[in-house]
This record gives structure tokens, C-alpha cells and sequence, in this order.
């Protein structure tokens, strides 16, 4: 259900320059229009100018049959956001002296990954950082990751073997791409799950404990975590789906009043991360820090690494979108220079951004998606908002 979605929400969330502010009144009261006249359940903002939150608030609601607001502690998953803690504990696991970017993942993996298109090329770990690994998500096999309840059906150990590894339930050769490993982009939630296994097969850590004790932690974001928690769900939002359904398995998904049932994916750290607008806003403040030298979580060539374009102008990989025309580890650039990831995923967006010259930032998580069929309206009224937020900052 992730996607690499938002062709264009992306190429409009990610342009213009800030120069300036305006009222936050104003833009409270125009946000608030938007969203009475759209019909998204709710959605909240933060906004950052110079590496300092400017404007943060939250809109509509986090549950429409209770009418509870949408405020900044609204919890709700990021979708393949998520994927930038990944790039996080990769270059963290660098710095604890596990592997390189430039290690072979067949040296770290108890089972073997080869392409059967090229059996005897390398994948290494930049590879699967960002999307050349020639590995490929096979849709038919990847919706069944997802299940109605608290708790994934299989371990991501057994399905990555079972998935990857030749004679295995799930193996295809519609896994792989007909592409030497490095040679051709193709965004991958799979390999990007494979990554972070790797992680927590050398910690010798599960990857969403190895998260917390390097990133939640030291940034006391306590509400942020990856797994159905009944201790934090009072500050959930409900999920929400105003598109049509595509698949009779989004039907599934759904009840009468189309929110969605609490579900999870086998594959988690590709998407399933749980937090709130208040706590995304201490992470990305944090990477603004890194990016600039002045954060301590990550070595300061990790930091570099880790938002470093790592695709030559010159050659880029086959297949990459324009624009965005590089990626950092697990991020990735826009053709204006922002570094930036979305998140889409069944009754979820997300969005969050930062330019690395003007150090502003931009977090909006909305409680429903914007892709599907019959989406102009919640895809209009997010452009409106956008609108609204980009010219705010230009004044």
C-alpha cells in the first residue's frame, strides 16, 4: 500500500524560497478555512524558519465521531517517512563499526540475496539506501505484509528469507529488477525493510528497540514508536479513507464509517512509525542540526553521509525521476534543493522537508491519504494548504 505517490504534492510541497513571515493568525484563520470547506478529518502543521519552530497547530479533527481535535499530539503513522530512520540507524550502525555503505550485504545476511538476472553482482548497502539495490517490491506478495491487528503475522526474518531467497513461499523473479545492482533506481519498501534487518542483525538488537535507544530517547520523543502501543492509543488519530477504495483488500481494511481498523505490515520500518507532529518536529530539527555540524547523535561524517547526494550528475542511475534528481541515505532531493520524504500509506500522509541553505523546515501529517481513485478534492485541498504555507513563509 506504500507508494512512491505524490508525483505532484511532492513537486509542490517541495518549491519556493522563505524569505518571511507573516501573521500566524492569518494563517491559522485561512488554514481553518480550508479545511471546513475540504474533506479531510484533520491535519497539523509546523513550521520552522531559521532552525526555530515559527508556527505549529493542528486542524479539524483526530476522530470525527467524537470530534476530537486534531491537535500536535495527535499520533498516527508516517508511512515511508519512516524510512529516514532507517538512513538514521544505517549511519548509526556505521559509526559502531558494523559495515560501510560499500559492504556486500551478503557478508551480513544468514541467508543469501541474489538477483537472478546477475547472480554474481554485488548489492551492497548504498545500494539498498537508495532504491538501486535491483531489488523489487512485487505488489501481489507485498499487500499481503499488511494485516487487520495490533501485531504483523510473520516475522520480518522469515519473510525477507522467504521473500529473497530462491524455492522460498513468496520468491519470484518479479522480485528483481532486470538491472545490474547500482545501474537503475526503483523505490523499493522491501529492500529499504532489508536494510534496516541488517541493522538489527548486527546490533543484535530489534530494530525498533535499536531506534529507540539511538534517536527516541535522547530526543524525548516519548510519544513516537512503531508498534500498536494501548498505553499511547488514547492520543490516536483514527485513520481515515475519502477516496475510493481501489482494491477489494482496501475494503477490507475499513468499516462502515470508512475509518480504518487498527492494521500493521510485516515489514514495518518502511512505514509503520507512529508519531506526532510535536515529536517529527524534534527529529527534523535535529537532522537540521546534523546537517549543519551540530549534533552529537551521529558522527559528524555520518551526518555528511547521511544527506550527501550519493548519484553522480553526470550518470545518474537509470529511471530516476527528474524531479528528484538525487538522494541522500534514505532522503531525498528535489531539483530546489530541498531534502525531503512523504509518506503515504492506507489513511495516511505525510510530509517533512528542510532546505539545507535557508535552514527552514516543513511538517504536515494529515489522517487520511491523498492517493486513490476519485481524489481531486482531499488532493485540492492539500494544494490549497501548501499555498497557503508558502506564502506565508514569503512574506
Amino acid at each position: 500500500m506504500k507508494s512512491t505517490f505524490f508525483r505532484i504534492v511532492t513537486f509542490i510541497i517541495s518549491f519556493g524560497h522563505c524569505v518571511g513571515f507573516g501573521q500566524n493568525q492569518t494563517l491559522s484563520k485561512k488554514l481553518t478555512q480550508i479545511h471546513s470547506k475540504s474533506n479531510l478529518p484533520g491535519f497539523a502543521v509546523a513550521i520552522i524558519k531559521n532552525e526555530k519552530v515559527v508556527f505549529e497547530e493542528g486542524f479539524g479533527f483526530a476522530d470525527l465521531k467524537s470530534k476530537t481535535p486534531y491537535s500536535l499530539n495527535a499520533i498516527q503513522p508516517v508511512g515511508s517517512v519512516s524510512k529516514t530512520l532507517i538512513g538514521f540507524a544505517l549511519m548509526k550502525a556505521v559509526d559502531l563499526g558494523y559495515f560501510t555503505l560499500e559492504t556486500d550485504i551478503n557478508e551480513l545476511l544468514p541467508f543469501k540475496v541474489k538477483s537472478p538476472h546477475f547472480p554474481n553482482s554485488k548489492i551492497k548497502i548504498k545500494d539498498l539506501a537508495t532504491h538501486t539495490s535491483g531489488l523489487l517490491d512485487n505488489e501481489t506478495i507485498y499487500l499481503k505484509t499488511y494485516s487487520v491487528g495490533e501485531k504483523p503475522k510473520e516475522s520480518l526474518n522469515d519473510f525477507l528469507k522467504e521473500y529473497y531467497v530462491e524455492n522460498g513461499k513468496y520468491y519470484s523473479d518479479n522480485n528483481f529488477v532486470k538491472a545490474e545492482p547500482g545501474k537503475m533506481y526503483n523505490y523499493s519498501n522491501i529492500g529499504a525493510a532489508l536494510a534496516a534487518y541488517i541493522v538489527e542483525l548486527k546490533s543484535k538488537t530489534p530494530f525498533d528497540v535499536f531506534t529507540q535507544k539511538y534517536i527516541f530517547e535522547p530526543l524525548s520523543m516519548n510519544q513516537t514508536h512503531w508498534f500498536y502501543d494501548s498505553e499511547k492509543s488514547k492520543n490516536y488519530a483514527t485513520l481515515y479513507e475519502v477516496n475510493k477504495p481501489e482494491t477489494p483488500e482496501m475494503i477490507s481494511f475499513l468499516n462502515a464509517d470508512n475509518s480504518v481498523k487498527t492494521y500493521s505490515c510485516v515489514t514495518y520500518p518502511d512505514g509503520s512509525l507512529k508519531t506526532s507532529v510535536a515529536d517529527l518536529t524534534k527529529y527534523l530539527l535535529e537532522m537540521m542540526k546534523g546537517y549543519s555540524g551540530r549534533s552529537d547523535l551521529l558522527s559528524q561524517q555520518s551526518y555528511k553521509t547521511l544527506f550527501e547526494k550519493q548519484f553522480s550528475e553526470e550518470n545518474p542511475p537509470l529511471n530516476l525521476d527528474k524531479k528528484e534528481p538525487n538522494r541522500g541515505v534514505f532522503w531525498a532531493y528535489n531539483r530546489r534543493g530541498y531534502i525531503f520524504h512523504t509518506g503515504g500509506d492506507l489513511g495516511v500522509s505525510a510530509f517533512v522537508r528542510f532546505h539545507p541553505v535557508t535552514k527552514n523546515g516543513l511538517i504536515i501529517l494529515i489522517n487520511t491519504q491523498l492517493e486513490g481513485s476519485n481524489n481531486e478534492k482531499p488532493v485540492e485541498s492539500f494544494l490549497k494548504i501548501v499555498t497557503e504555507i508558502e506564502q506565508f513563509m514569503e512574506k
